[in-house]
């Protein structure tokens, strides 16, 4: 298991943290085999755990920061992830001796059929800025198109952070209007690293475009490092009150309007969704925890929910 460092350093009339919060997929843990999505290829959706099946999504429980996988179609919907495909957390290399930069785990994506997106949880940097950084692998063949166009041969991939204070998105790598295979940074491990100011909650996102096993990417060893907010509250762009909860629970954020909720049981299996501006009815849920996904405005996060 892996742990985020801390620096206590001390400043003019306060004590503040300079902290990595960080992934490198070490504590899922990595099943063999294929994903095979049960969702409507023809639909965008949120991908769920499947039993036996390599882990998409995980729920920090202080030690890594968590991440959540969707899935968006093409245009001319294709078969998706329904058909199994390598994507998740996993043990196998990228291909040639390139073992992973930080640990023997990693995250692969491809031959996903349409677009997989990959969102982890914010972070709020606050005093002074920080950044971000992180290793992916793009494997060399196989490739296709500019990445201008939502359809199959168009391939593309984006790594990006959302500046969800100021709603601005800020790009690490950003393949649309080239051919990957352009690009010169296939078949070996790449760096990839941005500056972020104080006083702004950021969201990694990968966005992955791919129709072939071969077009393959691998991501470890992510980090954003700076002066992080102290209250695990303070660092989510959502407020979920009260919880525990019985009957209803409430949901608060830094902007207005419509929410879209789905709360997903322990197994994976969605057991509310809901449009709303605030309060959503659980008193259908036997106690339990449950694992609630909040969208707004572009904004996703993933929540755990214990109902009494």
């Amino acid at each position: 298991m892996k742990k985020a460092t801390f620096l206590v350093m001390l400043f003019i009339s306060a004590i503040s943290i300079a902290q990595d919060e960080s992934t490198s997929f070490e504590e899922p843990e990595a099943i063999g085999g294929d994903y095979m999505d049960t969702g409507d290829p023809a639909v965008a959706h949120d991908l769920i755990n499947n039993d036996g099946e390599p882990f998409v999504n995980f729920t920090s429980t202080g030690g890594e920061i968590g991440f959540t996988a969707s899935y968006v179609p093409y245009d001319t919907p294709g078969v998706g992830l329904t058909d199994g495909d390598s994507v998740g957390v996993t043990t196998s290399t990228p291909p040639g001796d390139n073992p992973y930069p930080d640990g023997d785990k990693g995250y692969k994506i491809s031959d996903v059929d349409g677009n997989f997106i990959l969102e982890f949880d914010e972070v709020e940097f606050i005093e002074w800025p920080g950044h971000i950084f992180l290793n992916y692998f793009i494997a060399d063949e196989g490739f296709e198109g500019d990445g201008t166009i939502n359809e199959s041969g168009s391939d593309r991939i984006r790594i990006y952070v959302k500046d969800l204070t100021n709603s601005i998105e800020l790009d690490i790598l950003n393949s649309t209007g080239s051919d990957i295979n352009d690009l010169g940074i296939q078949g070996i491990w790449q760096w990839g690293e941005i500056e972020l100011d104080s006083n702004a909650i950021y969201q990694l996102v990968i966005e992955v475009r791919c129709n072939s096993a071969n077009e393959a990417f691998f991501f470890d060893n992510i980090h954003f490092e700076g002066i992080l907010g102290l209250d695990e509250n303070n660092n989510k762009f959502f407020s979920v009150f009260p919880n525990p909860a019985n009957g209803f629970v409430n949901i608060s954020s830094h902007s207005s309007g419509n929410k879209h909720i789905a709360i997903y049981n322990i197994l994976g299996k969605l057991t509310i969704e809901t449009i709303t501006t605030e309060r959503v009815d659980i008193s259908n849920l036997t106690s339990g925890v449950y694992i609630m996904k909040i969208s707004q405005n572009g904004v996703s996060s993933t929540k755990k929910l214990v109902v009494k």
